[in-house]
């Protein structure tokens, strides 16, 4: 596999254990400083503050990510697109959501990071 490949699915891995795990500091490294999550037909959160909302009132029984078939197709040495499929978990282990990703990376000093990342719910319990 790749080393930019691994990279970003690393990055996939990142931004589900910090929401996940309520780390604000974490999901904001997963993103350029100007990054965006686009909810289709929902919210969208842009910048340090509007991902601060992502996380907020997260507790113990919020949903848990799991994400598959990540497909990630380099454009160029800096830029990159990615898609991958989600389920997201409740307490109980049945799956409460699922969706797909599709997300615009760019390579920065400090790795790969999500510029913008369209969220769209497949199915929802």
């Amino acid at each position: 596999m790749s080393d930019h490949v691994t990279e970003i699915t690393q990055l996939y891995a990142r931004y589900s254990l910090a929401i996940d795990g309520g780390d604000l500091e974490s999901l904001r490294g997963c993103f350029t400083d100007d990054g965006r999550m686009e909810i289709t037909g929902g919210p969208v959160f842009a910048g340090p503050d509007g991902l601060a909302k992502v996380i907020a009132g997260r507790t113990a029984e919020s949903p848990r990510h799991e994400n598959s078939n990540v497909l990630v197709d380099r454009d160029g040495d800096a830029a990159a697109t990615g898609r991958a499929y989600f389920v997201l978990r409740g307490p109980d282990g049945q799956p409460a959501a699922m969706g797909e990703y599709l997300d615009r990376l760019v390579r920065t000093g400090a790795g790969w990071r999500f510029a913008a990342r369209q969220i769209t719910f497949t199915w929802r319990a």
